[in-house]
This record gives C-alpha cells, structure tokens and sequence, in this order.
C-alpha cells in the first residue's frame, strides 16, 4: 500500500459512518452474508460454528465487520478486522462497541504484513473494495490466499472496467489539474466541478441522475474515494477470472454487492439480458465466462464486480438444483398470504415480487403452491422429488421421476434467480433474509 492511499484514509475514513447509528439500524453487505457464503462457496453443507474464522483485510470503517460479527455472535464464532488506518479503525471499533459486539480481534497492519505474521488460517476471508488500491493487487491476493484455510472461502470486490468507464475518463480530465494541490484542495476543486456537470456528463449518467451528485457533495470521502483516489484499476470479466488464477484459486459464484443484494449475479445471466431466444441459444453456447463477459459488455453498466473466490473449481454449480441430500429453502421468505394468493390467482398470470425491483412473472397451476410450500428447509431434495412424484402430481405410466426432477429444477431456477431460493443441511445454517419479502399479485 502506497503512503499517499494510507494518508487518503487517514484524513478521509471510508465509507462515512456515525457510530451511534448502530442503535438504530444494521447494515447486512448481502457479499457477507453467511447463508450465500455457505450455499455458494461451502455446497451448503458447512458447520458455522464457534470453530469457524472470518478476516477482514482491509476492513474501513467496518460495515462488513459488523455484519460478520453479528452473523456470528451467537455461534461464538470470531472475526479478525485488519486494517491499517487509525481513523479508520477508530470508527470501527466505536461501531462494535455501540452493538456490544466482543467477538472482534483488532489488527492495525497492511495485508502483506499481516499475512508474513503466519497467523491461523481462515474458513472466510471478506476483501471488498481494497485489493483494487493496491500498487500491486496480485500479491495482495496471493497473501490472503496463504492465510485461507485449504477448504475456506474469499468474498471479493473490485472495480467493474466497462460500468466505470465515466470515473475514468473523470480521471484523465482531473489529473492535469491536480499537480501542486493537497488532498483538501483536490477536494475543493473537485467539489466546484460536481455542481455545475452539463446535462450529458458520463458520471451525471452512470449515478442515475441529479440525486447522485446531491449525495456525493454531502460526503467528502466518497467524492475522494471515487474521484481523487491516487491509485486504482479497474477488471473486466475475464481480467476477474485472471485475477483469481494468480493466487490459484477459482470463482465460485458472482454475486450481490449493493441494496437488497441478490440482484448482481442476475446480471452476469444472458437469459436475463437478451430477450431473442435465437441470440440466447447462440451465447449459451460459449463457456461461462464468455457468456458473463457478453453480459458486461452488453449491459455497459457494471461498476463493480463482487464474488467468491475458492480452492478447487466447482464450475459455478451451485446455480443447478442441489444435491439430493441438501434441503432447499425459501431466503427470502414469503409474506403471510403468499399461498393463498397463489391458489386463489391459479391458471392468471401473476407477478411474484420482492420489494427491491427483482420480480418474475409466471401463470401457475392448482399445485405451484402446494409445491412451493414444501421448500420448508426440512424437506430435502429427494424428499421433494418423492413428495411431487407421488402425491402432486398425476400418476401416469411414464417416468413421473424424471418429470419431478424436471419440475424442481425448473422451479429452483426461478427462485434461485435472485436468491429467493437457497440450499442448505436441513439441521444445519439456514438463516433468512430480513430485508425482503415475496409477494404475489395479479398482472
């Protein structure tokens, strides 16, 4: 890490936090969320226990801190916060103490420092935001890949190359005109800049409007973060894929990173890009990561790249219906009459919504709520098969197993979509999302 991004975080602590907020609210980043990082990373079979290590390396102002301690408060499981800013560490360590939270190891050191210490490995290791600041990013990968256990798991993020092509071209327009200039006046000019952007700027669009540039001038250390940062890069989908090989290990999954989360592996899925079935077919046909790197391209909209990072390569199966052992699971949970509005709207087309912008549309039979009601977690998916073989659907003289199996997988690929759908032990770590809720009503 350079001394000019280590002063950066000193004077600037990032992201803005106020301490005493935690009484109020909590921040759940969905890339730390415990049940994803099972389902993806572990074949939704791992103990979460007072066994189990979480690291934070380069933790800031601590919000995936917090939101990995609380996950693991009540398992006694332990998080160590690495992060070389005193400022940053500062606010932090007020958060988890405003929460109570005694589950902490507090660690003031640099990532390359931290892993020459030869600490005990760790069973998940969240990187978000930092690696990309990096003078070199690979061998800060490579030394948080020699503190992760054999079997353990990375959440990453990094900067998307296509989706933040505006912040680039910002940079090469600024950089001339920042020689000579202290942070606080980089700031200052900056800051002039920003209130007065033509209607057509690319960083007016990429935020979506007037209200991004209202927010950034009410938070000086995001406008340095995202503008006035002395080091960066940025990775397209394949540069990901590469990235991750530089340090042996594999992705394992794309995923969420802001709001609701769930909604950014979506994306990545040319199904839900491109509407011609022909054009569809044509791109499924390529390998994954060509078929993601289409997407990227094609959405031109993607800022950020957020995903897990494993040992062995598991070819991103956890998108296919789980193995028959697992139990499925509703993580987003429905709503109290979610059923009865199924069977009430049976055979009308309806819209099954989250409350976050994500929601498929679908026309169901009689028995897609009776179906859909033993996704109980209990229930594996043998049992599931057995349940819609021989007591929902209609006994024929076919192969009503191949057909039940077919049902689920396609009602799995429909749920699991957005993450309404994730699997797990059926006595093991099935925690739900608290932020979202299913919905039915009629088109």
């Amino acid at each position: 890490m350079s001394q000019k991004v280590r002063e950066l975080y000193e004077q600037f602590p990032y992201p803005l936090r106020d301490p005493q907020q935690e009484k109020d609210r909590l921040l759940m980043p969905p890339l730390d969320t415990l049940s994803r990082v099972n389902h993806y990373c572990f074949g939704a079979s791992r103990d979460i226990t007072a066994d189990f290590r979480a690291l934070v390396a380069g933790g800031g102002t601590g919000d995936s801190l917090i939101w990995l301690a609380e996950q693991l408060r009540e398992v006694g499981g332990q998080v160590t916060y690495l992060e070389p800013s005193a400022a940053s560490t500062k606010v932090a360590r007020a958060r988890a103490e405003a929460r109570g939270l005694t589950n902490i190891t507090y660690v003031n050191a640099t990532i390359d420092a931290f892993a020459k210490s030869s600490p005990d490995g760790f069973d998940y290791i969240n990187c978000a935001g930092v690696l990309h600041h990096l003078e070199n990013p690979e061998e800060g990968l490579r030394d948080l890949a020699s503190v992760l256990k054999p079997d353990g798991a990375m959440g990453v993020m990094v900067y998307g190359e296509h989706g933040r092509l505006a912040v680039t071209e910002w940079r090469k327009m600024i950089e001339p005109l920042l020689v000579g200039k202290d942070l606080v006046e980089q700031l200052a000019m900056t800051r002039k800049l920003l209130t007065n952007l033509p209607e057509d700027n690319m960083l007016l669009k990429m935020g979506g409007g007037p209200g991004f540039i209202k927010g950034l001038l009410e938070n000086d250390p995001e406008i340095v973060d995202l503008l006035l940062h002395p080091v960066e890069c940025a990775y397209d989908v394949h540069g990901v894929y590469n990235f991750a090989a530089s340090a042996g290990l594999h992705v394992a999954a794309f995923t969420g990173f802001f709001g609701f989360g769930g909604t950014g592996k979506a994306h990545y899925n040319i199904e839900n890009m491109v509407r011609d079935a022909g054009l569809v077919r044509e791109v499924s046909a390529m390998p994954l990561r060509d078929q993601q790197a289409f997407c990227e391209r094609f959405s031109g909209a993607m800022p950020l790249h957020a995903f897990y990072l494993t040992r062995n390569d598991t070819g991103q199966t956890s998108e296919m219906l789980p193995d028959g052992e697992l139990a499925p699971y509703f993580f987003v949970p429905p709503n109290e009459t979610f059923f009865d509005d199924l069977i009430a709207l049976a055979g009308q087309p309806v819209l099954i919504e989250d409350g976050s912008g994500n929601a498929v549309d679908l026309t169901g039979g009689p028995d897609l709520a009776r179906l859909l009601a033993i996704f109980d977690g209990k229930n594996t998916v043998a049992d599931l098969v057995r349940i819609l073989r021989d007591e929902i659907l209609d006994k024929q003289p076919i192969d009503m197993n191949s057909i039940a199996i077919n049902t689920l997988g396609a009602v799995w690929a429909l749920f699991h979509k957005f993450d309404w759908m994730l699997a797990g032990r059926s006595d093991g770590w099935q925690k739900t999302d608290t932020q979202r809720v299913l919905t039915v009503r009629k088109v």
